[in-house]
């Protein structure tokens, strides 16, 4: 049985700081509607998977929070038996810190977007509206406009003639793009905190350009009456050995005027073997470079959505941070970032020891799809909400591994299980099953293999076993009031800094970095 510990006692370990990390178990649909500022959130349903790369130290101290609804004392359980032994659940999860006159915050990375609101007020960070910037696209003024989100997220919308170059990208290909100094760069995303984000980072490299974000970025587009353009690709080529020189000098100015840490390969192995901190280390080169291999030990999420996502990547804030790439600019770009949003211990390490992408098969029973549509057998689709909607095989029942106890459909032939977590989760689940009297197995190959066998699908969600609250709902997603949602999401935003002035949990240090002799 794991420790207890009231909102009260929360809230002082909270500001003490030190190995301690706050992790609330409830799904993401939940969690945006209400949670602790400083909670990461991992669902109970997915525990296992994340466990490890959020909290890689099984000695840190833990509180698990839910809705008080018992969901963080069954993780506790799942913990301990993993190997985890400092663990408090905080009773009466998120209505019990209401209660007691604590914060709530609605919506996802909190920490990060208000992060943003509050560069681009003590950064003064310049700002043209969508019909400023249409007007001089127009008019044929020298402007480039560089989309600082990922380019997976790019290529669903973008700013018509908008070039893809996440944000993490920026400064080691600008002076490529802009080798004019009289060219003016926008960056923009889909609302406020990426756009701020790169156009603040291409300020604090000393650029001579003028810098702008575009303000609420596309959805600021649309309601200036401009249409986006869907399916973009266009993005840079290599990078000229002059903008990497330069990329990599700006990027060491920013570095040194955040008192980001730089180590060496010995520094790193001595910290390996410190078993007193948490260590987390982190590949922040693209999702394409990912694909085909990672950097030795780390953990690959790109710099942009680091920056973005901290909450889902560091539950640890005290902890020690070590950033690599192969070029040195990104990794700077992420550390200068996290430096200023609070996290006192980062380094960068510059390495190009990389490793082959590898996936561990999961330790359950298989069948083959065409198998078990032959068999008559029923399918268990545990894959994310979005992803059943959009598409599922025929016939398939969807539900939420933490809730199977309550919502496993009947088998009476065979109960094959998928997911698209690469059979992982399922792997999991058939574990779940078996504890409660049910046999099942892993669908090889999940939905892909499924469609490869020719095999029958369907989307929509009408045979869901239980509520689709997995996900929080984005407003480019909400299809009832799509322009209220939007409005609400930017007032949303732009409303953080008070709320987080008024709970006091967090402060942010932003840095103004202008001194880069030359520009270029």
């Amino acid at each position: 049985m794991a420790a207890s510990i009231d909102s009260r006692e929360l809230r002082e370990r909270i500001i003490a700081g030190g190995e301690f990390a706050l992790v609330d178990v409830r799904e993401s649909g939940p969690f945006s509607r209400g949670h602790v500022l400083t909670a990461c959130n991992l669902p109970l349903s997915r525990l296992e998977l994340g466990v490890t790369p959020l909290l890689p130290r099984k000695a840190t101290s833990i509180a698990l929070t839910d809705g008080g609804d018992g969901l963080a004392q069954r993780a506790a359980g799942v913990l301990q038996t993993m190997g985890y032994g400092d663990i408090a659940v905080h009773e009466g999860g998120i209505e019990a810190w209401r209660a007691a006159g604590g914060e709530v915050f609605e919506g996802t990375n909190v920490p990060s977007k208000a992060f943003g609101e509050c560069v681009e007020s003590a950064c003064a960070t310049p700002a043209l509206n969508a019909a400023e910037v249409h007007r001089r696209i127009a008019a044929g003024d020298d402007i480039i406009v560089l989309d600082g989100r990922p380019f997976s997220e790019y290529g669903d919308f973008a700013i018509p003639g908008a070039l893809s170059c996440s944000n993490s990208e920026l400064v080691r290909h600008i002076a490529d793009l802009a080798p004019s100094p009289s060219t003016t760069v926008v960056v923009n995303c889909a609302g406020r905190t990426r756009s701020i984000i790169g156009a603040q980072t291409l300020r604090n490299t000393g650029l001579a350009n003028p810098v702008h974000a575009l303000e609420n970025g596309t959805i600021g587009w649309e309601w200036a009456g401009h249409s986006l353009e869907y399916g973009a690709n266009r993005r840079p080529g290599g990078v000229s050995e002059s903008s990497r020189a330069w990329g990599i000098e700006a990027c060491r100015s920013m570095a040194s005027a955040t008192g980001l840490g730089e180590i060496d390969d010995a520094t790193l192995d001595d910290w390996l073997k410190d078993d007193s901190r948490t260590l987390y280390r982190f590949d922040v080169r693209s999702p394409e470079e990912h694909a085909r291999d990672v950097l030795a030990g780390m953990t690959a999420i790109e710099g942009t959505q680091l920056v973005q996502e901290t909450d889902s990547w560091i539950a640890v804030r005290d902890a020690r941070i070590v950033l690599g790439d192969d070029c040195g600019t990104r990794s700077r770009f992420a550390g200068h970032w996290l430096k200023q949003m609070g996290f006192r211990d980062v380094h960068v390490l510059d390495t190009d020891h990389v490793l082959p992408v590898q996936a561990t098969p999961p330790d359950a029973p298989m069948v083959l799809p065409g198998e078990a549509a032959a068999g008559g057998w029923t399918i268990l689709d545990l894959s994310s909400s979005l992803q059943y909607m959009s598409c599922h095989p025929a016939g398939a029942f969807w539900a939420l591994r933490s809730r199977l106890a309550g919502c496993a459909p009947a088998a009476d032939r065979g109960l094959a299980v998928l997911d698209d977590e690469g059979g992982h989760l399922a792997a999991l689940a058939v574990m779940d099953l078996a504890g409660l009297g049910i046999e099942a197995c892993v669908m090889e190959g999940g939905l892909q293999a499924w469609i490869a066998a020719g095999l029958p699908v369907a989307s929509g969600h009408e045979r869901a076993l239980c509520a689709m609250d997995d996900q929080g709902a984005a407003p480019f997603e909400i299809h009832d009031d799509p322009d209220g949602a939007k409005r609400r999401y930017i007032a949303w935003e732009k409303g953080l800094p008070a709320q987080i002035e008024r709970d006091g949990l967090l402060s942010f240090r932003p840095v103004t970095v202008t001194t880069l002799e030359g520009g270029h």
